[in-house]
């Protein structure tokens, strides 16, 4: 005499998988998600026209109409910053080499790498 359960198999009755729960997730280990995750790898978000942009480049200026300090190419030709106050070449037309600005000359990704960097004058707000 054999088993139940070979006696079931003799007849063509299969053993069915357990299904799985619906709201069952797998789990994923801390490690992994923060080795995958890179936060803010580039900034498109133009703080001087709120909008989302492909050309939103982190300028240091002195101009007193705005406290915007990442701005795309069309705000900053209309406040006429020039170039020179560019600190990253980050931005997707950068990136691509398509980066052209109508007020002034447009500087190459190389020449803004190779700027020293400012110290900050005065208080640092930390909330630009």
């Amino acid at each position: 005499m054999g088993s139940m359960k070979d006696a079931l198999a003799k007849i063509g009755i299969k053993e069915v998988a357990k299904p799985i729960a619906p709201n069952e997730r797998s789990k994923i280990a801390k490690k992994k998600v923060t080795e995958d995750v890179v936060h803010q790898e580039q900034r498109n978000f133009c703080e001087a026209c709120d909008q989302v942009r492909p050309d939103v480049e982190l300028y240091k200026h002195r101009n007193p109409t705005t406290e915007a300090e990442w701005i795309c190419v069309r705000c900053a030709d209309q406040l006429q910053i020039p170039d020179t106050f560019r600190k990253t070449a980050q931005s997707d037309t950068s990136i691509k080499k398509m980066f052209r600005r109508e007020y002034g000359a447009t500087l190459h990704p190389s020449e803004i790498k190779n700027q020293p960097t400012e110290r900050p004058r005065g208080p640092v707000n930390g909330n630009r």
